[in-house]
Order: C-alpha cells, then structure tokens, then sequence
C-alpha cells in the first residue's frame, strides 16, 4: 500500500512540476503545439512515472538516498524526454529552440522526480 502511495504522490508531483514548466514558466512556447491529446499525454505520464519509480526504488533496494535518487532521475529523465524532444525535432514537427528546450527539460524533470520519489520513499517505506 505504501508503495501505491509513493506512485501516486510522484504521479501528483510530477504533473504539478511539469505544469509549471510547460504553463507558468515557458506556456507561450509551447502554445504554439496543437493541444495535446488528453489520453495520449495521461498513458505518457502513466509510463514516464511507472519507469521512474521503479528505477529508482529498483536500483537503491527501495530505499532510495537523495543523491541516488536525482541521478537516477536526471538519466531517466534523458532517456524519455529529451529523446522525445529531439525525435520531435527530427519528424519536423517541433523547431529547434523547442527542442533544445525539452532536452534541457529532460534531465531537470527527472531529477526533480527523483526528488519527489526519494522524500516520499523515506516518509512512507
């Protein structure tokens, strides 16, 4: 049960983090995108957040440190949304500037994630 607590409250804290990104601090760049997709963004977040968690809670033996936990973060981070920033860039749907902005994000999104996963981790497993 805790476990399931860890999940949601990384799920809850990304999606507050990533909004503040894509809306509050850089919205007028990405207004410029189609609306996203409902479905489509939530099974993305369901992914992203399911990968990370157990990465991180896989590779520290569930009881993940700080460190541990931003660095597991930030190469998971990399692997998922940089990568989409960049294959967006390559399909031609994205300019470049978005792009780069999304490679930068990926690493910073997920340490910031593991962040979540290492607070939550200490205070309920």
């Amino acid at each position: 049960m805790n476990m399931l607590l860890v999940y949601v409250g990384t799920f809850i804290g990304a999606s507050i983090i990533d909004a503040l990104w894509h809306v509050v601090l850089f919205g007028s760049m990405y207004r410029v995108l189609t609306p996203p997709l409902l479905v489509p963004e939530i099974l993305s977040r369901i992914l992203f957040v399911t990968a990370l968690v157990f990465m991180v809670l896989y590779k520290t033996g569930g009881h993940p440190k700080m460190r541990e936990s931003t660095m597991i973060g930030a190469v998971v981070g990399i692997l998922a949304i940089s990568i989409y920033g960049l294959t967006n860039f390559a399909l031609h749907t994205w300019s470049l500037e978005l792009a780069l902005l999304e490679v930068v994000w990926g690493p910073i999104a997920g340490a910031l994630y593991g962040v979540v996963i290492a607070f939550l981790s200490k205070k309920l497993l």
